[in-house]
């Protein structure tokens, strides 16, 4: 990180938390990452109201109307002083850390038991085992910024358990290079990964490697605009904002091809416990990079008999219930085919209960937040 930068997270980090108790300090060791976590930040008058969905320490990095802010979050809730400047902030949510916790009080988290480093490999499960659970959906973490900067590279070395549906339990770092580096990183991709779901299979635990190569990135940035199927490692979230009973995530095009963007939530309000999707596609919306020349510019493309008009943005919106993830699946413009999945999926989902797994409704991969 370079010097002025680091100085004023670290100033920042120095007024947002004057007031962190001496016993909260001494209970949560922050610099040992052992889950991630999701948080939700509510400016609540002259003070921020921080929660996370873990009753253990957290760290929360978050921004403010463009300042950064860090909460050290015990029991599932924090407040932070903050004099409020606007009477609508904008709260980005940055990312949430599971940290170590040295308190007698805090509930014991099961620790699965570890294979053997003979049994396992890279890709995460047994070594020449050919029923080995390789995931569904594992796409590239995103390279920390600061990293990126400096050139640095490194692995993550991620132990998790994967259950009968499928998804990530447990994901913790056992080692790391640089050490820290990566973590929060590779720990927020393992947990949107999704492995084959097994009625009658009982939970395995993989050891999994994350690279953070600098060339990999630059090949999948230059290769994105060639590549059939979902683009889903195009799409990025962008600005987050919390109404308290809804919060609203925007979503943006980190390629350089325009896309068709499908996403699905847990709803809220009439919608509560229910599905709720919406599409780019019936908006009238490509979604193409903050800068492209072609932001603003309206087009109308189909046949005879269907004529849509649609018009390059920059910005997909997706509205969340809280502590809910959300779903999408990111199409090429001229991907046909992909599109066509993505409408058959939005359609066979929408409406539906918050129990229905979005996966088994789609015939393509799909990407989910934390």
């Amino acid at each position: 990180m370079d010097a002025p930068k680091f100085l004023l997270a670290s100033f920042t980090f120095a007024l947002a938390c004057p007031a962190v108790a001496l016993a909260q300090q001494m209970r949560c060791d922050c610099t040992s990452v052992v889950n991630s976590c999701s948080a939700d930040v509510t400016a609540r008058g002259s003070y921020l109201e921080v929660k996370t969905n873990e009753k253990m320490c957290s760290r929360v990095d978050y921004f403010v109307d463009g300042m950064p802010f860090v909460s050290v979050v015990v029991d599932g809730e924090d407040r932070q002083d903050w004099p409020a400047r606007t009477s609508n902030p904008k709260i980005l949510v940055q990312s949430c850390q599971v940290c170590r916790d040295n308190g007698t009080a805090a509930p014991a988290r099961a620790a699965p038991s570890r294979p053997s480093a003979s049994a396992t490999s890279a890709a995460g499960g047994a070594a020449g085992d050919e029923k080995t659970l390789q995931p569904l959906i594992a796409g590239q973490p995103q390279y920390p910024a600061a990293a990126r900067q400096r050139r640095v590279e490194g692995w993550v070395d991620v132990e998790l358990t994967v259950n009968a549906q499928g998804n990530v339990e447990q994901p913790h770092v056992v080692a790391s290079q640089p050490k820290g580096a990566f973590d929060a990183a590779a720990l927020a991709a393992v947990a949107r990964w999704r492995y084959p779901a097994a009625a009658d299979r009982t939970p395995q635990t993989l050891t999994a490697r994350v690279d953070f190569k600098l060339d990999k990135v630059a090949a999948a940035a230059a290769t994105a605009g060639d590549a059939a199927g979902p683009r889903n490692q195009c799409v990025r979230e962008d600005a987050v904002y919390n109404y308290g009973e809804s919060i609203d995530v925007g979503l943006i095009n980190a390629c350089s091809d325009p896309l068709v963007v499908f996403g699905c939530a847990e709803g809220t309000g009439r919608y509560s416990g229910r599905w709720l999707c919406s599409d780019s596609e019936q908006q009238g919306n490509v979604l193409v990079g903050q800068n492209d020349r072609r932001l603003g510019t309206r087009y109308a493309a189909g046949d005879a008999d269907s004529v849509r008009t649609y018009t390059y943005t920059e910005e997909f919106s997706v509205t969340r219930a809280p502590n809910s993830q959300y779903w999408w699946v990111a199409c090429g413009e001229q991907d046909s085919t992909c599109r066509a999945d993505g409408r058959q999926w939005v359609r066979s989902v929408a409406g539906q209960p918050s129990t229905v797994d979005p996966q088994v409704r789609s015939r393509v991969d799909l990407a989910r937040s934390n």
